[in-house]
């Protein structure tokens, strides 16, 4: 009877335990800010740069819809607009003349980066805020 008596008030403890680890668990889950989405991510990051032998393209997307290009260190900046679907990215450029391109994106906000894939070609951009 004793015996039963120490295992029932051990195992009423553990409960205990285990619900206070959850509870705390579950509020912890709550509190956490919730990851931000890629649109909201890449107009709050600043310009997305892109260095290679010809030099320094950055894009930076000012608001939803809307963005500045330049390839030059910003003598020439280029509006575009932009808008994510799916796993795409698509950007019309006002160059020289229109360009509209379409490209698989992927953004590890963690890191500030955003890889680019058009057919065989791969882009990758850092973050200028990280």
């Amino acid at each position: 009877m004793k015996k039963l008596k120490i295992v029932s008030i051990a195992t009423l403890i553990l409960g205990i335990v285990v619900l206070a680890v959850g509870g705390a668990f579950f509020i912890i889950k709550q509190n956490a800010a919730a990851k931000m989405g890629d649109a909201d991510y890449l107009v709050q990051s600043g310009a997305f740069i892109m260095n290679n032998s010809d030099g320094a393209v950055a894009w930076d997307f000012t608001e939803i819809g809307k963005g500045k290009l330049t390839t030059n260190n910003h003598t020439n900046d280029y509006d575009f607009a932009w808008a994510l679907q799916d796993d795409k990215l698509k950007i019309r450029t006002d160059w020289l003349y229109e360009l509209d391109n379409e490209y698989t994106y992927q953004l590890d906000q963690s890191s500030g980066v955003l890889t680019l894939t058009d057919g065989d070609n791969e882009y990758t951009f850092t973050t200028s805020s990280k």
